[in-house]
């Protein structure tokens, strides 16, 4: 299948399928799914921004993944990677605030009276409003709300471990250096603190986030999500930059004049000509990704699209151009393509469909852009 053997779709089409039946329903009542869409640059933009308005509007954490984008440190962000991935979604959460908003939210909900201004870590504060020993309080959240918590195994272990005792710490500040306050933030954003080894050992979080245990963190994060007032997870994945492919300037150039000349000797019209000028004159991008990395990013996309059913509150939409789904044996611009790996091929493009109509809840869409 090609991106030309797909018949058009309305973006407008597309987006109100998609917030009407996932977003208002679906993916709000548990479920997950996997998008895959191709248009002009124009058309993805445009899909971008609606899908975090539609995001926002229904109180879904949103976050927009661009592997074009550097990092503060000056590096690619490597998000075939499925750790980097994890922390790239997450980088705008606040954990700090999220377990506290929990734990305030626990207090509430068991009649415990927070009088304005009074900050969660004023235990003792708290205490002294509702008549009750600071012990006491803190044993009844202990009992009633970490302790059900750890026990919820459709967290990961490490997950509910963190997010627990990073809850705890909001209601008993510490004093010791480094703080598990620091070492868990470190954790969940990727990076440790002198001292965190032994300090997370106590907590019983014994691995950092990693190649090897990211995805159930990322399924954790979907899950723990609607308790933090979060109907669920959108992601839209910027797929464009791993479809470049780094070729010497004057080997590039010499495939485009040759395509230009064979314009011009088989007729071609004036408006074809022009493009493929215009494709001769274009700057290639500044970041590349290597075979490796771009081969890993396609089997990041074929794992999520095999394990969907196991995350739950989740959609992830990914953007694609149409040359993605051009043959390259046939079209010698194209370097890269959805061929170039069969597993991807057969889960999103050989799906049963009409001949003129095109089912706006398929896998992959194509809006009817072109370059």
């Amino acid at each position: 299948m090609t991106s030309e053997s797909l018949a058009p779709l309305p973006l407008e089409q597309w987006l109100g399928v998609i917030e009407s039946e996932y977003l208002s329903d679906y993916i709000r009542s548990g479920g997950s799914a996997v998008k895959v869409v191709t248009g002009s640059d124009a058309q993805m933009t445009e899909a971008q921004t609606r899908l975090r308005e539609m995001a926002s509007a229904g109180d879904y954490y949103y976050a927009h993944l661009d592997p074009a984008k550097l990092t503060p440190e000056g590096k690619r962000p490597d998000l075939h990677r499925i750790e980097r991935f994890f922390f790239e979604v997450t980088k705008e959460v606040d954990w700090k605030a999220w377990a506290a908003e929990q734990a305030r939210q626990f207090l509430q909900n068991k009649g415990i009276l927070l009088a304005e201004g009074r900050s969660i870590g004023d235990v003792e504060g708290i205490a002294q409003d509702n008549g009750r020993d600071p012990n006491d309080l803190i044993n009844q959240y202990q009992r009633e709300f970490a302790t059900p918590q750890i026990r919820n195994t459709s967290l990961s272990f490490e997950f509910r471990s963190a997010i627990t005792a990073l809850g705890r710490t909001c209601l008993i500040p510490e004093g010791m250096t480094p703080t598990n306050e620091e070492v868990l933030l470190g954790w969940f954003r990727g990076y440790s603190p002198p001292g965190a080894g032994s300090a997370l050992k106590k907590l019983q979080i014994y691995e950092r986030i990693s190649i090897n245990n990211a995805r159930p963190q990322l399924a954790s994060f979907c899950r723990w999500l609607p308790h933090t007032g979060h109907s669920g997870l959108v992601v839209t994945l910027d797929f464009r930059p791993y479809e470049h492919k780094k070729i010497a300037q004057g080997r590039l150039q010499a495939e485009r004049l040759k395509l230009v000349q064979e314009a011009v000797e088989r007729g071609a019209d004036s408006e074809e000509i022009a493009r493929l000028m215009a494709e001769n004159s274009a700057v290639q991008p500044e970041i590349f990704y290597s075979d490796a990395a771009y081969m890993h990013a396609l089997t990041l996309i074929r794992r999520f699209i095999d394990e969907i059913d196991w995350f739950e509150r989740f959609l992830l939409v990914i953007l694609t151009t149409p040359n993605f789904y051009k043959d390259k044996t046939l079209n010698p611009t194209v370097k890269r393509c959805y061929f170039d790996y069969d597993a991807l091929q057969t889960r999103i493009g050989q799906e049963v469909h009409d001949s003129r109509y095109t089912n706006p809840a398929a896998s992959l869409v194509n809006f009817g852009g072109t370059l």
